[in-house]
């Protein structure tokens, strides 16, 4: 088990614990179904009633499109779903192959053994307390993202040219233009983030930001803003994707203004 993001060590170790006591949680219960493949196109079913044993590749367990944990060779899927719905879903990018167990056999073997019914209460506890810690970091990195609100008149300068900067931008409301020795060469819209390179490189502001319209924005601090790219990867994406829509409108602005000299 492990996760997509930077997590507690005691929470890794949480986990390989978990990842240790399969094999005695499994001792003598029955395969139902062997070497089943798992499709992306069919994932697990997380109130099956069924317990999977994963024998290669991996399946993540999701809620609300963010990554719980993900399961790797020899990792359990499902027990803690054999008597409480799950509201969790699991999904996988390729296939994956696991083993099929019956839950109510495997309910059955916990509570006739003191010995395993006592192996499945640590199990439970370390999969439980992990997740707490993972709560825990997680919140205590968002409480420690404090962005500030900026407003800007229409002609007001967002962001001046060669200048020092330790601020990422979002716009949320308003227009603002792109403009380099004078010259405007693209557009920032609303949701947008700017001002990111230079404000995580250390380096001088490469063009001049300036409000079309009025505007609203989101203000980040760099240091907080590293913090947030790394608990929301979705962030990164956001940014990967503004700053190749930024490169592309600029390149043709630039082509055409080459072609009327």
């Amino acid at each position: 088990m492990y996760h997509n993001l930077k997590v507690p060590e005691n929470c890794l170790s949480l986990w390989e614990t978990c990842h240790s006591l399969v094999p005695d949680l499994l001792k003598n219960c029955t395969v139902k179904t062997g070497d089943v493949s798992i499709t992306s196109s069919k994932p697990i079913d997380p109130n099956s009633k069924s317990i999977y044993l994963v024998k290669d590749g991996i399946i993540s367990e999701t809620y609300e499109e963010n990554v719980i944990v993900n399961y790797e060779e020899g990792d359990l899927i499902g027990v803690d779903g054999l008597i409480q719905r799950k509201l969790s879903t699991y999904k996988n990018d390729f296939a994956v192959t696991v083993d099929v167990y019956d839950g109510q056999q495997f309910l059955d073997e916990v509570l006739n053994s003191k010995e395993k019914f006592h192996i499945w209460n640590k199990y439970v506890s370390c999969l439980s307390q992990s997740y707490q810690l993972m709560m825990c970091h997680f919140s205590q990195q968002d409480i420690s993202f404090s962005p500030e609100y900026r407003y800007f008149q229409e002609g007001d300068v967002i962001i001046e040219e060669n200048t020092d900067g330790d601020e990422v931008f979002t716009l949320l409301t308003g227009a603002a233009r792109v403009v380099l020795n004078n010259t405007e060469v693209g557009v920032i819209n609303q949701d947008e983030i700017f001002g990111a390179i230079a404000a995580l490189t250390n380096t001088k502001r490469t063009a001049s930001i300036i409000a079309s319209t009025d505007c609203e924005t989101i203000v980040v601090k760099s240091d907080s803003f590293r913090s947030l790219l790394t608990a929301r990867p979705d962030t990164v994406q956001k940014l990967i994707h503004d700053m190749a829509r930024s490169i592309v409108s600029s390149n043709d602005r630039i082509m055409a203004l080459s072609k009327r000299h």
